[in-house]
C-alpha cells in the first residue's frame, strides 16, 4: 500500500453474511482500494463468509479473542497493539454497545474513531444489568467517539445521546444487481422443485429471536389456508435454525418450507419469490429491504423496522401485535406482482455509488483528525 493509504480498522465481531457485514461489503467492492485499506477485526478463530472475498480484494482479517474470554483491560491492549501494528488511522466501530471498548483503544492511540449504529435496539427485553451496560456504553461512545453514524434515524436515535448530531449513511447496494430477471426466477423454483405457478414467500435474515422466525412460521401456517399449494422460502441460518425446522415438522409444513442456509446468490432468489415477509421485533434499516425493493417484490414488514426503509411503494407495515392470522390475510390480499423499482431507488440514496464519495471523503479526514 502506498503511504498515502488510509487504514481503516472496521471492529465487526465478525464477517458472516449480516446486514452490517453485507454493508461494509458493499463499500469495500465500490471503493477506492488505491486510497483506501480495509482490515477487518473479527473475534475468535472461526472463518468467515466473506473472507475469501476480502482477500482477493486486497482487505485483510486480524483475529482477536471476545472481550469476555480475556477481559476489558487485556482486549484494550491487545487492540492497541493491533492498531500500532497495522499503522491505523481510522477505527470504526460497528458493534454497538460493545463498542466503547475499541473506542478507548483508539482514544489512547490517537487515531480518528467512529461509531456506527446498525439497529435501533442491542436485544429484546433487557434485564437491569444489561440496561446498566447499555447506559454506561451510552455515556462512553458519547465521551471517546469523534465521529457518530448511523443506517438511519432511528437507528442513530436509540444508541446515542439525546443532543447527538450523527451522520446518516444509507445501507447503498449495486441497484443493478437486484433487478428482476425472469431467468433467475425459472432457475431458481427448477432448482427447489417449486411449480412456475406456486405462490412464493420468502425471508432472508440470521436464524435469531431478533428476526421473529416463530411469527413467520405461524404466519406461513395461516396463509396456507388461503393458498395450500403456497412455498416458503427462508434463507440465513443461525442459533435457531433447528428449533425452525422442528416447528415446520410439527406444523407438517416440511413440504412447502425451503431452508437454504446461506447463499451468495441472494439476488437471484428474490426473481423466485412473490412477497418478501419481514416480521422483525426490531431493526435499524436493513440491507434486505433495500434489496428486496430494488427487486420489486412486494414487501410486509413489521412496522418495528425504521420507516425510512420505504423508498418505493412495494412495501407495507403492519403491526406485530395484529397477529398471524391478519398478516397472513394482508398477505393473500396484497397485489404481490413485481414492479420496476430500479430507477427510483437509482435515483435515491440506496444505490452505493451516491454513498461511497461520502463514505470516502469520511476517512479522509483521519490525516487532519487525528486527536
Amino acid at each position: 500500500m502506498s503511504s498515502k493509504t488510509v487504514s481503516v480498522l472496521h471492529v465487526i465481531g465478525n464477517m458472516n453474511r449480516g446486514g452490517a457485514e453485507t454493508f461494509l461489503m458493499n463499500v469495500l467492492r465500490n471503493i477506492d482500494r488505491n486510497k483506501f485499506e480495509f482490515i477487518f477485526l473479527c473475534y475468535g478463530d472461526a472463518k468467515s463468509d466473506y473472507e475469501d472475498e476480502i482477500t482477493q480484494l486486497g482487505g485483510r482479517i486480524v483475529r482477536t479473542p471476545d472481550v469476555k474470554d480475556v477481559g476489558i483491560l487485556a482486549h484494550i491492549q491487545h487492540l492497541r497493539r493491533i492498531i500500532a501494528e497495522y499503522n491505523i488511522d481510522v477505527v470504526h466501530a460497528h458493534t454497538y454497545y460493545n463498542s466503547l471498548f475499541s473506542l478507548i483503544a483508539a482514544t489512547l492511540s490517537g487515531v480518528l474513531r467512529i461509531a456506527h449504529s446498525h439497529s435501533t435496539q442491542s436485544e429484546p427485553n433487557p434485564n437491569l444489568a444489561k440496561r446498566v451496560y447499555f447506559l454506561v456504553s451510552k455515556i462512553g461512545i458519547e465521551l471517546f467517539a469523534n465521529k457518530f453514524v448511523a443506517c438511519g434515524n432511528e437507528a442513530g436515535r436509540a444508541l446515542y445521546m439525546p443532543w447527538r448530531k450523527f451522520q446518516v449513511i444509507n445501507n447503498g447496494i449495486n441497484i443493478k444487481d437486484f433487478v428482476y430477471d425472469q431467468d433467475n426466477r425459472n432457475s431458481i423454483r427448477t432448482e427447489l422443485g417449486i411449480n412456475k405457478n406456486a405462490t412464493v414467500l420468502m425471508h432472508a435474515g440470521r436464524f435469531a429471536e431478533v428476526k421473529n422466525h416463530d411469527f413467520l412460521i405461524d404466519t406461513f401456517a395461516e396463509y396456507q389456508k388461503y393458498d395450500p399449494k403456497s412455498q416458503l422460502i427462508l434463507v440465513g441460518d443461525g442459533p435457531l435454525r433447528k428449533k425452525m425446522e422442528d416447528k415446520v415438522e410439527k406444523l407438517n409444513l416440511s413440504n412447502a418450507v425451503k431452508f437454504l442456509g446461506l447463499r451468495s446468490d441472494v439476488y437471484r432468489i428474490y426473481s423466485a419469490a412473490d412477497a418478501f415477509v419481514f416480521p422483525s421485533i426490531f431493526e435499524g434499516l436493513p440491507v434486505v429491504l433495500i434489496e428486496a425493493q430494488a427487486n420489486g417484490i412486494k414487501c410486509i414488514i413489521s412496522d418495528a423496522v425504521d420507516k425510512n426503509v420505504k423508498v418505493t411503494d412495494s412495501v407495507i407495515f403492519h403491526s406485530l401485535s395484529s397477529g398471524p392470522k391478519t398478516w397472513a390475510r394482508h398477505i393473500f390480499e396484497a397485489n404481490k406482482a413485481h414492479v420496476d423499482n430500479s430507477h427510483i431507488l437509482a435515483n435515491g440514496a440506496y444505490d452505493m455509488s451516491a454513498n461511497i464519495d461520502a463514505i470516502q471523503m469520511m476517512y479522509s479526514e483521519a490525516r487532519n483528525a487525528k486527536k
